[in-house]
This record gives C-alpha cells, sequence and structure tokens, in this order.
C-alpha cells in the first residue's frame, strides 16, 4: 500500500482561495491530491497558532457555503479528481479548563481573564468536552451540509485539535465516517473482534519499536483509522524523519498533515521533499477515502 496522503485542515468561511491557491497550484497541476478537513460553521479565530494571544468569537461563526469563491475553487478541484472533502468538526470551537476546574469558551474576553493572572491555558478540542447526544447530532448535520454544499459524499472526519474522546468516537462511528488520526493509547472504540485485534497489534507494534507511531491502518470493526504525520514549526525532524523512512521501506501508508495558515516557505519546502521522496520511492497521491475503503 504505497499510498501518499496530504491532509489539510482548517478549511471554513475565513479562507480565502488565494491562500490555498498559492500554497498548492503547484502541486494540482503535477497531479498531488489534497484531502481537506473543512469546518461547515466556523468560528472566527484570532492569531492562529499563538496560544499565548489566541482566542475566538462563537458569536461570530460563518457556513462556509457563504464563501461561495471557495466553493467553487474546491468543486473545480473535486471534478478533476484533485481534492477530498473531509469533515473537521462542527465549529471548531475551544474550551479551556478555568481555575475552578470548570470549562470556558475559548472567548477573547474569558483568556483574557485567566492569562493577566498568569495562568497555563490548556485548550481542548470541541469533540473532547461534549455529550454524545450533541456530538452526535453536529456530525450528523455538518456532514449532510458538506455533502450538500460540494455534492460528495462525506467519508472521513478529522477531530479538532486532533482531541477526541469516546463520544465524539461513538458520534463518528454512528455516522459511518472513518477518522484521519490515531489517538489515545486506551481502547475507547467499539468492542469488536477486529478491534481488539488492532489494539493488541498496536501495542506489539509498540513494544518492537518504541520510538516509531503505529503505522498500520486501523481497523476497529466499524471504523478505519490512519494516523497523519503533523508537518509544522514545531516538528523534530530527526523522528519525522526516521518514521517515514520507516513507512517507505516497509510500504505502509503516509499520511502528511498541516495547517494551511501555517505553510510558509521552509514548510512547504519540507512538504515537496516529503513528497519527491515518496514518489521516487513507488509511492502515488492518494486522497484518504481512496486508502480507508
Amino acid at each position: 500500500m504505497k499510498d501518499l496522503i496530504i491532509r489539510d485542515d482548517d478549511i471554513s468561511y475565513w479562507t480565502s482561495v488565494e491562500e490555498i491557491d498559492f500554497i498548492y497550484r503547484d502541486l494540482f497541476d503535477k497531479g498531488i491530491k489534497i484531502s481537506f478537513a473543512v469546518i461547515p460553521y466556523a468560528a472566527k479565530m484570532y492569531n492562529l497558532g499563538d496560544p499565548h494571544t489566541f482566542y475566538q468569537d462563537e458569536n461570530d461563526s460563518k457556513w462556509v457555503g457563504e464563501n461561495t469563491k471557495l466553493v467553487k475553487y474546491l468543486k473545480e478541484k473535486i471534478d478533476k479528481g484533485l481534492v477530498e472533502i473531509m469533515l473537521h468538526g462542527y465549529n471548531h470551537l475551544y474550551c479551556f479548563k478555568s481555575m475552578d476546574s470548570g470549562l470556558k469558551i475559548a472567548s477573547e474576553k474569558n483568556l483574557d481573564q485567566y492569562r493577566s493572572r498568569n495562568k497555563l491555558v490548556t485548550f481542548i478540542g470541541e469533540y473532547n468536552y461534549q455529550g454524545f447526544n450533541a456530538l452526535y447530532s453536529k456530525t450528523k448535520t455538518g456532514k449532510e451540509y458538506l455533502s450538500e454544499i460540494f455534492k460528495v459524499d462525506i467519508k472521513n472526519f478529522v477531530p479538532p485539535s486532533n482531541q477526541i474522546d469516546y463520544n465524539g468516537i461513538n458520534a463518528i462511528v454512528k455516522n459511518n465516517l472513518n477518522i484521519s488520526g490515531l489517538i489515545g493509547r486506551k481502547y475507547n472504540r467499539e468492542f469488536t473482534i477486529r478491534g481488539l485485534i488492532t489494539y493488541f497489534d498496536r501495542i506489539f507494534f509498540k513494544i518492537i519499536n518504541s520510538k516509531l507511531t503505529y503505522p498500520k491502518i486501523a481497523n476497529f470493526g466499524n471504523h478505519k483509522e490512519l494516523v497523519g504525520y503533523t508537518l509544522s514549526k514545531k516538528t523534530k525532524k530527526r523522528g519525522y524523519d526516521n518514521q517515514l523512512k520507516y513507512c517507505i521501506k516497509k510500504s505502509f501508508p503516509i499520511q502528511i498533515s498541516t495547517h494551511y495558515w501555517e505553510v510558509d516557505n521552509i514548510i512547504f519546502r519540507n512538504l515537496e521533499g516529503i513528497i519527491d521522496m515518496a514518489l521516487k520511492n513507488g509511492y502515488q497521491s492518494k486522497l484518504l477515502y481512496e486508502v480507508l475503503k
């Protein structure tokens, strides 16, 4: 399975066509496919990537379909077989733990009060703090909305901030979605024989390869997962390179995950290098749904 998947997160109403086209135009021209993680009803985010100043405005949320220029651009790429649309939460709204151990929305006011006391902020992703019923409903609504807007079947889910608990996983599975990512070490998936086999295979792999991440497609019976290797400014090159070399040696799939708003010249050159290396070793560019069939 020499499959190379490029995943880009946080596409939403707030994304401009110019941002996406600037990064991926040349790759699209070369036939490289991109699986975009799209937020259906995104809360406005400020100071992305800076945990000391980041905040959101829940009252300024927009449906991605209102950005008609972006939808048109992505649909053109979909028609050419170059783009997949994946569900990336509902509104990607963060909470954080307050001083009384309760949860507060990551608004500017709430965070300013907390930060003024020099408290460390721990952000909690949208699918890591809500109940099953709420997450099931949001997942269903978001999936149906994206399917209608982009005229495609939505097959995969990308957990916001790469965080998801049992309620979130259960909501995803009940909506017939696979997961881009392999999150958590404990077994909090559906209880199946296939899932248990996968779980013990993960444990055995980790015993043998303590410094590597489980690279196989994880089949839990009712859904599948595939780890994404985050390419960012914080990526530790040595460990990252070792992981990719191992995957290539064993012909395991490689999924590179990025955020378009973080991609600078250095990250892009690294991405190009990974793509070139994979292609030279017989890998083919794929969309995630083509791999997690």
